[in-house]
């Protein structure tokens, strides 16, 4: 594993504390840039995965890439309806205290396998291609914020001072960057798999959890925001390929 990867995991896992201060400190982003920030990254994750990862994945295992996206999806989606029912990427809108300590338990867990599986992604796509895991890198790090921010409004909904908040958002930095450590310690034998499954968890994170936030505000700014997110992957990528960078 590479300095470079370790950097970028650490500032991957950065911008979950980023997220969360802003809820653990007075002032806090506001819902309209919140939803058009989700719908950039929905765009923009949603790029990565359909032109880059899915086809990538295929290249490295072949047929059983399709299972093992499917695989990476529904895990995400059991996560989060099962450990976290009542998790948004949204600002929770509840009053203090009036959500329960095992609500905000439950939407820890799942935002933890998000956060994992976010550090997944960055380190196996760096083991199929540099140029592709810069890419994936960018992708995640659009909603890095708002996953920050989700995990803090839940913890100070549930009447968490803001050592708890910061201690939530705390545990989403560590867990994205052991994603990273951990697929590189695994290597390259099983890159292929680490890097199908990571991939039906960022197109689970883009296409369901992202865009349905987005889609909640009915206006003309938010699928442009989707448009200019996938537009911020076609432009990393040509910058990458005019350098002679392999993606």
């Amino acid at each position: 594993m590479t300095p470079l990867v370790l950097a970028l995991g650490l500032a991957a896992a950065l911008g979950d504390l980023l997220g969360g201060a802003i809820v653990a400190i007075p002032r806090s982003i506001g819902d309209r840039t919140l939803k058009l920030l989700m719908a950039l990254g929905a765009g923009n994750l949603l790029g990565v995965a359909l032109i880059e990862l899915i086809p990538e994945s295929i290249a490295l295992i072949g047929d059983a890439a399709p299972i093992a996206i499917l695989g990476g999806y529904l895990l995400i989606h059991f996560f989060e309806h099962v450990f976290a029912p009542h998790l948004h990427f949204g600002e929770e809108t509840h009053g203090v205290t009036v959500i329960d300590a095992h609500v905000s338990s439950t939407a820890i867990l799942g935002l933890t396998l998000h956060a994992f599986m976010d550090g997944v992604a960055i380190s196996s796509a760096f083991l199929a291609s540099p140029g592709l895991g810069v890419i994936v890198f960018a992708a995640i790090m659009l909603h890095k914020l708002p996953e920050g921010f989700t995990v803090a409004s839940v913890m100070k909904a549930s009447g968490s001072g803001r050592r708890g908040t910061m201690g939530a958002a705390g545990i989403l930095a560590v867990a994205t960057f052991a994603g990273v450590v951990a697929t590189g310690l695994v290597g390259d034998s099983l890159a292929g798999y680490s890097l199908a499954v990571a991939t039906g968890s960022v197109l689970y994170v883009g296409a369901t959890d992202l865009m349905s936030e987005a889609n909640k505000e009915f206006n003309i700014l938010n699928p442009v925001m989707v448009l200019v997110g996938i537009a911020m992957f076609f432009a990393l990528l040509g910058v990458a390929r005019l350098a002679g960078v392999e993606v």
